[in-house]
């Protein structure tokens, strides 16, 4: 099962005792509209923006998108930290962005693309559900304004992009609603740099 944020038990206590101040949808995208037929879990999860049971995620713009709709999912990575810091001919033949040299990757914004617009867009930003949700940790000093991913895979995946870039979307949107981690498998990375298999 996917870790996520657990909420403090007396905010889950206080939306058993008082449902309609909770400002959760759980009357519209949930399994019932009683409170009591959820258990603390999925509580949490509603108040995380997760309503599994219909599949709609809460995205960052604070509504409602139904992941079915989603065609694919974008990383914009904007910086890497390296294990064996880059020199003026590494940075020349590009070897400093092999994939495993690379330590810790920097992203900006993680994106769901939906098939029909919502509100005019068709983009719908969820970086902000995934800090939430306790995967994305804040970088620190020259990296603050980020988000930090460990390269612990070391691995291209198909070839294409790092393999733990597309780990969030892989557990946290296809393994969390659709319980098949390549549901939704068109995925691409958007940067200026250029990592490498070898």
């Amino acid at each position: 099962m996917e870790k996520i944020k657990k909420i403090e038990k007396s905010r889950i206590d206080r939306i058993y005792k008082n449902p309609e101040s909770s400002g959760l949808a759980y009357k519209v995208f949930g399994k019932s509209e009683n409170i009591n037929d959820y258990s603390e879990r999925e509580i949490n999860e509603m108040i995380l923006g997760i309503y599994r049971t219909k599949k709609h995620l809460l995205v960052d713009g604070d509504y409602f998108v139904n992941l079915q709709d989603v065609i694919k999912t974008e990383c914009f990575l904007q910086d890497v930290s390296y294990i064996k810091k880059p020199t003026l001919a590494t940075v020349g033949d590009n070897s400093c962005n092999n994939i495993n040299n690379i330590r810790t990757f920097y992203v900006k914004d993680y994106y769901l693309i939906t098939s029909d617009s919502i509100g005019g867009n068709t983009k719908h930003k969820i970086t902000r559900y995934l800090h939430n949700i306790g995967f994305l940790k804040t970088g620190r000093g020259q990296f603050s304004k980020l988000y930090s991913i460990a390269n612990d895979y070391k691995t291209i995946e198909n070839g294409i992009f790092p393999k733990d870039l597309y780990h969030p979307i892989k557990r946290y949107i296809n393994g969390l609603f659709f319980n098949d981690d390549y549901k939704i498998s068109n995925f691409e990375v958007i940067s200026t740099l250029k990592i490498s298999a070898s």
